[in-house]
């Protein structure tokens, strides 16, 4: 697959129990350099460069036809799958209230927007046990609290660490 760049942040966080004695201590925590972000046009050029036998244009307009047809089926309360990928799905938020008769969706609906779930089928490289084996991870040393980046050469490897920490989007 690839190799995904890690960063070691380090943090202090409070531990202990509310009500009881808390402290501070310094966690390190994983998060993901990312490289950048590919747009459309670079997706069709990348595709073009694995012997796609369309050309960029053909490649960009079928997927600016596939984006405005999930919007149209999303909208209509429809979940699309695309196979090997995910499913994309509307979601909203809405104020509750007492008594059914009273919901209004123009009144008590506060956001409507879309979630995505990547695919986790057997075959999918999308699934976590597939990115973790296709993945080769790089790591390096950037403490919060120091502001200092630090290279860790030689630390290639799957992550299986028993202790998780934040997640980043």
């Amino acid at each position: 697959m690839g190799t995904i760049e890690i960063k070691k942040v380090e943090r202090k966080v409070t531990v202990g129990k509310k009500g009881e004695q808390r402290q501070q201590v310094k966690r390190t925590y994983g998060k993901i350099i990312y490289r950048g972000t590919l747009r459309l046009t670079d997706m069709a050029e990348h595709i073009m460069k694995h012997g796609s036998v369309y050309t960029e244009d053909v490649v960009i307009g079928v997927i600016t036809k596939l984006k405005g047809c999930m919007q149209e089926m999303l909208a209509d309360g429809y979940k699309v799958k695309l196979d090997g990928i995910g499913t994309l799905y509307p979601v909203l938020t809405s104020k509750g209230v007492t008594d059914a008769k009273d919901f209004s969706p123009s009144e008590n609906v506060t956001r409507l927007g879309i979630a995505f779930l990547a695919d986790q089928s057997k075959k999918s490289a999308y699934k976590a046990s597939a990115m973790r084996q296709g993945a080769t991870l790089s790591t390096q040393l950037y403490s919060e609290l120091a502001g200092e980046t630090t290279e860790n050469s030689g630390e290639n490897s799957n992550i299986n660490e028993s202790e998780e920490g934040p997640v980043n989007p």
